[in-house]
């Protein structure tokens, strides 16, 4: 059955059904709960009539003489990322589906956090909804929700970018599979950290070693050395480097990122243009609630466009040796599968004389072959044929992604500094 036929029929039985069975076992103590369960009710209702009648319904349009008939799959698909489920998207890249239809989805998977929030709070007793009562504590769900309808905005004008970027057209990417909020959260954490005021002290911590670091070996100035920076991220740094006269090439492969990066670099007219709230469903080790609410704007800093943006996976986009005077990896090498795979691409992508300065945490994932220590990362690059620079290292402390007024911070301790000459 079509997707809007099952969506009518689920909000019908919801709003019939399981609404007044709702009220007259939560009787009249419960009149937030109401409010709470209409407004969401009605929020629905508006992305379904949305749904309905845009141009993407029109285009998929059910066929009313034979209701019934299975929609036709398109030849050479591709599948979004998960084994066997999802639909599939003809001519797009899997990741890049993947994130514009998380962008898409924003309001439905944030509501989704939301509405758990709510289901535990619903289960108190009455006395103990009483207390919270008094405490103000309904009022963060009606905060949160203005919050996420901001940040839907922001994400929706990163799906429309993407898609006239990608020549993706009206191509429907609404399965709510295969959306992820991670993607979302995680590119709001990051545009944080590189393009607003409030990561301004993270960033502090780390870019001026690696500037630094650059501009020792290359006697105080870019004049134009050609410098690599992989994992770029939202691209700050990279940013940055060029800013100081650096040819830079950044290189990403993850596409949340991308998406967003490309909203700064093609589609910015003013500084602290765009408002989002990153914390909006994150309630969590706070000295004051109010942190939840955070509006961050960005970009704080124009990004430098001559930054040359390679997307893809960094082992397979740079296939001539010798190309760069400086590869420089910030937080990368551990999220390999095989940092000797990692070391031994940056060794060969090196002129002679190039220098690898790298810095970041040695968080390894489960999926990577090697767990090494730093004492054991140096011995690498020595086997490599690295020229490893023992003097010039450091260890420097940095935070990550920090929430206003948090009282959890994620801190990483002796991030490495090492220069090593090819």
């Amino acid at each position: 059955m079509h997707i809007s036929t099952y969506l009518s029929r689920s909000l019908y039985i919801l709003l019939c059904v399981a609404v007044p069975l709702y009220l007259g076992i939560r009787g009249s103590d419960s009149s937030f709960g109401t409010d709470f369960l209409f407004s969401s009710l009605s929020e629905r209702a508006k992305a379904l009539h949305v749904a309905l009648t845009s141009p993407l319904a029109a285009h998929s349009a059910p066929n009313h003489e034979a209701p019934f008939q299975a929609s036709v799959e398109p030849e050479n698909p591709v599948r979004a990322p998960g084994e066997g489920r999802g639909k599939r998207y003809p001519s797009v890249l899997a990741g890049l589906a993947h994130c514009i239809n998380s962008f898409e989805q924003y309001p439905f998977l944030a509501e989704q956090v939301l509405q758990r929030k709510y289901a535990r709070y619903s289960k108190q007793t009455p006395a103990q909804m009483a207390i919270s009562k008094k405490l103000g504590y309904p009022a963060h769900f009606e905060k949160a929700r203005g919050g996420i309808e901001a940040n839907a905005q922001f994400s929706e004008k990163i799906a429309q970018i993407a898609r006239e970027k990608y020549d993706i057209g009206p191509l429907s990417l609404n399965d709510n599979e295969d959306a992820e909020f991670g993607v979302i959260d995680s590119a709001f954490s990051l545009l944080s950290r590189d393009w607003s005021t409030q990561g301004a002290k993270e960033r502090q911590a780390v870019f001026p070693p690696i500037l630094s670091a650059l501009g020792q070996h290359f006697g105080g100035t870019g004049g134009g050395s050609k410098v690599l920076v992989p994992g770029s991220g939202m691209g700050r740094l990279a940013s940055d480097l060029a800013d100081i006269g650096y040819n830079v090439t950044a290189n990403e492969l993850d596409y949340g990122s991308i998406l967003a990066y490309h909203l700064l670099t093609s589609h910015t007219s003013s500084l602290h243009q765009h408002t989002f709230q990153p914390f909006v469903t994150k309630w969590t080790h706070q000295a004051d609630p109010s942190s939840r609410y955070s509006a961050i704007t960005v970009p704080d800093h124009w990004p430098n466009k001559t930054v040359k943006l390679v997307e893809g996976d960094f082992l397979e986009m740079f296939p001539s040796d010798g190309e760069f005077d400086a590869v420089v990896t910030l937080f990368f090498i551990d999220i390999s599968k095989s940092v000797i795979d990692f070391l031994s691409n940056i060794h060969r992508l090196l002129k002679p004389g190039g220098i690898w300065i790298n810095l970041g945490p040695l968080k390894w994932g489960t999926h990577t072959a090697l767990q090494l220590s730093a004492e054991e990362v140096l011995q690498l690059a020595d086997l490599l044929g690295f020229d490893v620079d023992h003097t010039s290292r450091k260890s420097i402390d940095s935070l990550y992604v920090e929430q206003p007024e948090t009282l959890l911070k994620f801190t990483y301790g002796e991030c490495l500094l090492f220069p090593c000459e090819e």
